[in-house]
């Protein structure tokens, strides 16, 4: 029988392609990771893995034994969770990670509920953007995760992982007030010369400036960067210029640069968990938790 550890380096091998960022991800060697693979490889009889250029990339068996470690992976976590369900006790170790503007809103008040009405659950909260805290669901480093995607972006999750929406969290604009009722009488275009505030290249925000500028007719002319939505709302305050953001991410002070919603702008607030965990008790309580709070932010909007 294979060895359950070295599969797992396979499947991740498969996902990250360098037997470094496997490492990194396990804690171990780099050595100790080929070392291991080198035994699976033994232990199946076939070539697993090739390399081309920088990066190694699975052969044809070796993608076969990747899907079926996915589910066997996935098969003993329903065995734990099936196990756990037959005690009744919301008890343990939870971990949320949630990103950075939904933990005031969804997050907090999720393990608030959580620790009042289960005393024996222990709940962690970790602060991880989607794009971390995904994979980090997947490795099982986390229990679940608050994620996001905007409503113009597919976002396909990974083999094993499900999500269940909560809310959504419309992007709005953020402009000096001077800019409030051209906006509101002609739309983005009332803004098209104006200078534009935007993340870093690659972030997922900037996609929202250059999709709903586009959708207007013009190219935004961005000057400058800010590194969280608060730094540039600052920005946009001091009159240095205009922005979109989720509305969730405005805080009390900035609520008066919001000069209109951004059509069919969005970000579908949800949470990601591994499928097989659903049955465990203390996952099923959390989503519950996050799905009453979402509720009531809806009901109060």
């Amino acid at each position: 029988m294979y060895d359950i550890r070295r599969l797992i380096l396979l499947r991740d091998l498969a996902e990250h392609t360098t037997m470094r960022a496997v490492s990194e991800l396990h804690g171990i060697t780099t050595s100790a990771v080929s070392q291991q693979l080198r035994i699976l490889e033994e232990e199946v009889g076939a070539v697993l893995m090739r390399r081309e250029g920088r990066v190694l990339r699975l052969t044809h068996a070796g993608r076969v034994l990747v899907d079926h470690t996915v589910r066997v992976v996935a098969a003993l976590e329903e065995a734990e969770s099936a196990v756990a369900a037959t005690d009744a006790a919301v008890t343990g170790v939870l971990t949320l990670a949630t990103f950075r503007t939904a933990l005031p809103q969804l997050a907090l008040p999720a393990a608030a509920r959580l620790r009042a009405e289960y005393p024996g659950l222990r709940v962690r909260l970790v602060t991880l953007m989607p794009v971390d805290s995904v994979p980090a669901v997947r490795q099982q480093d986390v229990d679940l995760a608050v994620t996001y995607s905007y409503s113009f972006r597919v976002r396909d999750l990974p083999l094993g992982l499900g999500s269940e929406f909560l809310m959504n969290d419309p992007l709005v604009l953020l402009a000096p007030p001077a800019l409030r009722d051209p906006v509101r009488q002609h739309g983005l275009s009332a803004v098209r010369d104006a200078d534009w505030i935007a993340a870093r290249d690659g972030a997922p925000s900037i996609v929202s400036v250059i999709f709903a500028c586009r959708e207007a007719g013009f190219a935004p002319r961005i000057q400058h960067r800010g590194g969280s939505f608060a730094a540039m709302a600052e920005m946009v305050d001091h009159g240095l210029g205009v922005t979109i953001v989720p509305e969730m991410s405005v805080d009390d002070r900035h609520r008066h640069l919001i000069a209109s919603a951004i059509t069919g702008g969005l970000r579908r607030v949800g949470v990601t968990y591994r499928q097989a965990s659903l049955e465990r008790p203390a996952v099923a309580a959390a989503v519950a938790a996050l799905r009453g709070v979402a509720g009531d932010e809806r009901l109060a909007s």
